[in-house]
């Protein structure tokens, strides 16, 4: 089955809130003092608000298509972050110890314990997207659970 995930970087997410904070600030140093009427104040604001929202969507979110059959979980970008180089990941299910679901402040995230002792995060803002994060965590469990209760299996015959 293929499932498509948004995904949001923390770093540029970061990066875009600072520089709207700043961009709100000398917008409110330089119209202030003259004042403006009410309607170029919402006027203002509303420009503000439609630019963060397009910055958001450009630079902060990305799009992978995640692939899982029996043997493995790919996940491949089809849009990357903005000034990032991530690179698409394939994940055999044997190197796969844990798959569990988090919540961090506006994000959930999905984390992915490695065998080797890594730990890949994954972020999904549920606030602004529609799509199949939900859906995916409960199939990556009962297809780790699944793969798990199989290699033991294969190890209490052998």
């Amino acid at each position: 089955m293929t499932y498509k995930i948004k995904l949001v970087s923390q770093t540029n997410a970061a990066i875009l809130l600072l520089s709207s904070i700043a961009l709100l600030m000398i917008s409110i140093w330089i119209f202030v003092p003259d004042g403006l009427s009410p309607l170029a104040s919402y006027s203002l604001t509303a420009i503000i608000g439609f630019l963060m929202y397009f910055l958001w969507q450009k630079f902060v979110t990305g799009r992978t298509e995640w692939t899982i059959s029996k043997d493995q979980i790919s996940i491949v970008w089809t849009k990357k972050f903005a000034l990032s180089n991530v690179k698409d990941i394939n994940l055999k299910w044997n190197d796969i110890e844990k798959i569990s679901k988090g919540f961090d402040p506006h994000y959930y995230n999905l984390k992915i314990k490695l065998a080797s002792g890594t730990t890949l995060r994954f972020y999904h803002d549920n606030l602004t997207t529609r799509d199949d994060f939900d859906e995916i965590i409960i199939v990556l469990n009962q297809t780790l659970n699944h793969e798990k209760r199989a290699e033991k299996k294969n190890i209490s015959i052998n």
